[in-house]
């Protein structure tokens, strides 16, 4: 089953600014050390941007029923799958700078990084795949949506543990690990508001 017309144009949107950034990159630094890791940095933060928007869509339309929450909601496959498309590319973009400029990129490397980097794209890859009304139905609302919570908490612990120390070293990431905090939060309140809701009035 082809994907929903909005959900194609986002991923056309961002494929092209995809294409964008590798252009403008290699236009003005050139195949460079220093072009590759442009690349590797700008899918990352656009990556994470799209990540939290999708991830937070729910709790959002949650705590406020307005018109723009709603749109969000409706984009969120789309901006689950554009997230997955920036890092395929910034995936790629990093073996690109392990085989071409391994040094001190390689040297950097351990087996924490490997693994849990490599579970994390695993499970980006298989939500990926698994994001149309035909996996659902086949996986069932259950294990599906156990799935896409479990990894979406997996890539979330990863960009965390990723950014929030960036953010406490250097001003530049400090917008970066506010949107970390922004998941968290707003599971928090929506918790706290379906609470309020349920308890019973005072008579």
């Amino acid at each position: 089953m082809p994907p929903p017309k909005r959900t194609r144009l986002i991923l056309s949107v961002s494929a092209l600014s995809a294409g964008f950034l590798l252009f403008v990159t290699y236009a003005v630094a050139g195949w460079t050390e220093e072009g590759v890791r442009i690349v590797v940095r700008w899918t990352a933060e656009i990556g994470l941007a799209l990540f939290v928007s999708a991830f937070s869509a729910g709790p959002l339309r949650s705590l406020r029923r307005t018109g723009w929450t709603q749109q969000l909601l409706i984009q969120r496959r789309g901006l689950g799958l554009a997230f997955a498309l920036f890092h395929t590319v910034h995936l790629l973009a990093l073996v690109a700078l392990a085989m071409a400029f391994p040094v001190p990129f390689v040297d950097g490397l351990n087996a924490v990084t490997l693994v849990g980097g490599g579970i994390a794209y695993g499970f980006m890859f298989v939500m990926a795949a698994t994001s149309n009304e035909t996996s659902f139905h086949a996986l069932g609302a259950r294990r599906w949506k156990a799935l896409h919570t479990v990894g979406a908490w997996y890539i979330w612990i990863v960009f965390a543990q990723l950014y929030l120390p960036l953010a406490a070293s250097h001003l530049f990431y400090v917008p970066f690990g506010l949107l970390i905090f922004i998941v968290p939060a707003l599971r928090i309140l929506r918790w706290k508001h379906r609470k309020t809701e349920r308890k019973p009035s005072p008579i």
